[in-house]
């Protein structure tokens, strides 16, 4: 399967998740987002989307925020890791909402100490997310993402 990844604010593309599901053998997209800096990273990431046509969108917290809305104007599917949706510490450019309904899977921590499980959880079953919560906090480790992921991928239909 072809998954673009989102990364957090305060991390990078070189992630534990990257290399869980490309040794899963999925191909992953994983761009360095430069979110402060990049006035226009929303509409370039959009349209590396758009080139690189995954059946999936993997964002974590910063990444999970522009996962979100990105699933707005490119139909796919969004597995969501602790989105910053309710609070950012800053709020970077993006495009006005489309109209695609892309099927979303959540994942927030209920010790999550930087984005508000319970403000996160609100949002998310508006949308209509299919959503977990995990006993962990902000960053979402590779045992609590990879039973997680597997989870998805059966709901999909897939199998890793």
């Amino acid at each position: 399967m072809k998954i673009f990844y989102l990364h957090g604010l305060e991390s990078t593309h070189n992630s534990s998740k990257v290399d869980l599901m490309s040794s899963l053998g999925h191909h992953v997209d994983a761009e360095y987002m430069d979110y402060r800096k990049v006035l226009d990273l929303y509409a370039k990431t959009l349209n590396s989307i758009k080139q690189f046509k995954p059946e999936m969108i993997v964002g974590s917290s910063m990444g999970g925020y522009f996962a979100y809305h990105l699933g707005t104007h490119y139909k796919t599917n969004l597995l969501l890791l602790n989105p910053a949706l309710p609070n950012r510490s800053f709020d970077p450019p993006i495009l006005p909402d489309g109209i695609e309904k892309s099927k979303i899977w959540a994942l927030i921590g209920k010790n999550d100490d930087v984005v508000d499980p319970v403000a996160n959880e609100k949002i998310l079953k508006r949308v209509g997310a299919s959503i977990e919560i995990g006993n962990h906090g902000h960053r979402t480790p590779s045992e609590i993402f990879e039973p997680f992921f597997e989870k998805v991928l059966i709901d999909l239909g897939l199998n890793s």
